[in-house]
């Protein structure tokens, strides 16, 4: 394993798709055309002196063979043409960017043959370039855009691979659980995606109560940035395919949070310690059956999603269908408490009192008249109806 520089590596990324023979944005892995190796980006920090000839080392690793990539958020990277005119570019993964950790965009430069790349960036008059540090960890500088003859070449050219859900460079679900029947994995990633394989279920987490955790499917295209549990029918990533790409509606009232870096590296330690209190993960509870657990690990791991709990929830919560959850249950017993009826998204509260509509979060969302009022709520999901001291919890659908 290798490292190389945040900065230039993550714009080489950025110079594939934006070549003469491609158009537009889209979402690529990059591989070192000598040395064979993809591009991991393992962190949010980095930074470049071109005048001391001096970079950060640390968010960036190499590994040859794609067995591991094909499954690995962190080699997935969208790449935007800033001007429309192919002369500055950004791109974007774990929830970062190129332009906003060096306030700079990058340039490339296309060999038609044998059809890969050199990448630079430009500062004050300087120019540098960079390859992979198998073969040499120094800045190459020449104005024109050539390699120094001392490197031979090697380790400074590199391919670009459009993501597909072809044999070659596909994103595949390996699972981490199974009970026996199904197979099982969390994931948060930097991009949005949708099922391609067959037997494939996505799921978000709608509400805790009473030691379960109660999900609700997600279907058409998944936002970026939307942790998620996905059911699969396959033990392999070539089963379990997802569609890279598209526009999905956003998910309210979604428990699940995700962490994208778990970095001990010295210089860019980057980790989100794990609350056995509030935090639950993906597991398998005594009964063998599949549900959220406390971890004992220390850190939360990169790329997987966590779920969201209150101080003194259950160490196991079993998951079970929203559709299952009582429709109506009295939070606070009070014999004042609103009495409320849910048709689908309207509320009818009844009483003199009016109440207030909350999600599950805490946010205001509605506030409804009392005396046989009808409320229009705006989108299917939990939502706790208060009148004074007294509170109702609903599931409109």
């Amino acid at each position: 394993m290798k490292k190389i520089i945040l900065t230039i590596v993550l714009a080489v990324m950025a110079s594939a798709y934006v070549s003469a023979e491609i158009n537009g944005d889209g979402y690529y892995r990059v591989q070192n055309y000598t040395t064979e190796r993809y591009i991991y980006v393992l962190d949010d920090k980095g930074k470049l002196n071109y005048q001391a000839t001096s970079a950060d080392l640390g968010a960036i690793e190499l590994w040859k063979g794609n067995e591991k990539e094909i499954s690995d958020p962190a080699t997935v990277i969208y790449v935007t043409d800033l001007t429309g005119e192919g002369k500055s570019y950004d791109f974007q993964t774990q929830g970062t960017g190129v332009k906003e950790i060096i306030s700079s965009a990058v340039s490339v430069y296309y060999y038609k043959s044998p059809g890969n790349y050199s990448i630079y960036g430009s500062n004050s008059g300087i120019t540098k370039y960079i390859g992979d540090s198998y073969y040499s960890t120094v800045f190459i500088n020449d104005e024109k855009g050539n390699i120094s003859s001392s490197s031979n070449g090697k380790g400074y050219r590199w391919l670009f691979h459009p993501m597909t859900t072809g044999d070659t460079n596909y994103f595949g679900i390996v699972p981490e659980l199974t009970d026996g029947e199904s197979y099982y994995s969390s994931l948060y990633a930097d991009f949005p995606f949708s099922t391609y394989s067959s037997g494939m279920t996505i799921y978000v987490v709608k509400l805790v109560a009473d030691g379960v955790a109660y999900v609700e499917e997600v279907t058409g295209t998944v936002p970026n940035a939307t942790p998620v549990i996905i059911k699969c029918q396959s033990d392999k990533a070539s089963g379990n395919k997802l569609d890279i790409g598209g526009t999905g509606t956003a998910v309210s009232d979604n428990l699940l949070k995700g962490v994208y870096f778990n970095n001990t590296s010295t210089t860019h330690t980057n980790l989100t310690a794990n609350d056995k209190s509030t935090m639950r993960v993906l597991g398998k509870l005594s009964d063998g059956s599949i549900g959220f657990v406390t971890s004992d690990e220390t850190y939360l791991p990169r790329n997987r999603a966590y779920l969201v709990v209150s101080a003194g929830t259950p160490s196991q919560l079993a998951i079970k269908h929203i559709s299952e959850y009582t429709a109506i249950e009295s939070i606070v017993a009070d014999s004042k408490a609103p009495t409320v009826s849910v048709d689908g998204l309207n509320l009818t509260v009844y009483g003199e009192k009016d109440a207030e509509v909350y999600g599950v979060t805490g946010q205001l969302i509605v506030r409804a008249n009392g005396n046989g009022a009808t409320t229009a709520l705006p989108a299917p999901g939990i939502y706790i109806v208060k009148s004074g001291t007294a509170a109702t919890k609903i599931l409109a659908r």
